[in-house]
């Protein structure tokens, strides 16, 4: 690279914030010496230490722990190391147990794209219809697909914490006239496996659904951005660390009430989809 040409690329990042790309095509024999000369002779002379080179390919394990010797052995030791290209919570994980060299991860695709659910399958479904005088009647979508049967009718939602740990045990969908009183025991249903139930004891129940508009109007305090987020974090922190880990986590049970899951099997019984024998 000429000098000329390395001004040129210098010139083209703000005040100290020079970022140099070095795996376009040889990284440790182009990409880093290249910068080490682009640094030393536009950079230097200037006075500015402030800058960074920036890995988006190859073996980025291996190439920052070379890199990093490079640009120390050069007198670069506060040249920042930023990796990028398709980085998840997975791969972030691997380089750092793997001792890679790196200042900062470059996090884009997958922060706005989910990799294992990139489209979200959330539907409005109709779960009941209210006639004249104020009877309801409850409504179900039936699929062969198991996982697209919906609940019916008007529902409520709970979190079921332990006593003792305060973890978070299970959410809990009930009817909207359903009363939890958590001084009692309490048996809760998967609605996948029907043959499946445990009883909850020594449990608090907190109702998650808050009203947000009433008869047209907001009822609702917007939290700001800060409360958003010391809220989520207070959440997870309430989970189980089997159910956080990545590599085969325990499912976290969304399970609903004994009113419930009969209403739900009346109807798929009536519809014909039901045997006695299932119920």
């Amino acid at each position: 690279m000429k000098q000329t040409e390395m001004t040129a690329v210098i010139d083209r990042f703000e005040g100290e914030n020079a970022v140099l790309l070095v795996d376009t095509y040889d990284t440790l024999r182009s990409g880093v010496p290249n910068a080490i000369r682009a640094f030393n002779n536009v950079l230097k002379p200037l006075g500015i230490k402030k800058c960074g080179i920036r890995l988006d390919s190859g073996d980025m394990a291996w190439l920052t722990k070379c890199a990093r010797e490079m640009l120390d052995e050069a007198g670069w030791t506060e040249c920042r190391i930023t990796v990028s290209n398709s980085l998840d919570e997975r791969l972030i994980r691997d380089l750092i147990r793997q001792g890679a060299k790196i200042d900062a991860f470059g996090v884009g695709e997958r922060l706005i794209t989910s990799k294992s659910e990139p489209v979200f399958g959330g539907v409005y479904k109709l779960c009941a219809v209210e006639e004249a005088g104020g009877k309801r009647i409850p409504k179900i979508k039936i699929s062969e697909n198991v996982g697209k049967i919906t609940n019916p009718d008007f529902k409520k939602v709970y979190r079921f914490y332990n006593r003792d740990t305060g973890k978070a045990e299970a959410d809990y969908i009930c009817l909207r006239e359903e009363i939890v009183d958590d001084s009692r025991p309490l048996m809760i249903c998967d609605p996948m496996a029907r043959w499946k139930s445990k009883v909850m004891e020594n449990y608090s129940a907190v109702e998650l659904q808050v009203p947000v508009f009433q008869n047209g109007e907001l009822v609702y305090r917007l939290p700001m951005l800060p409360e958003i987020k010391a809220y989520c974090a207070a959440q997870i922190s309430t989970l189980w660390p089997e159910v956080l880990r990545f590599n085969n986590p325990h499912q976290y049970y969304v399970d609903l009430s004994e009113q419930l899951m009969a209403l739900k099997d009346e109807m798929l019984h009536n519809a014909g989809r039901l045997s006695k024998r299932a119920e």
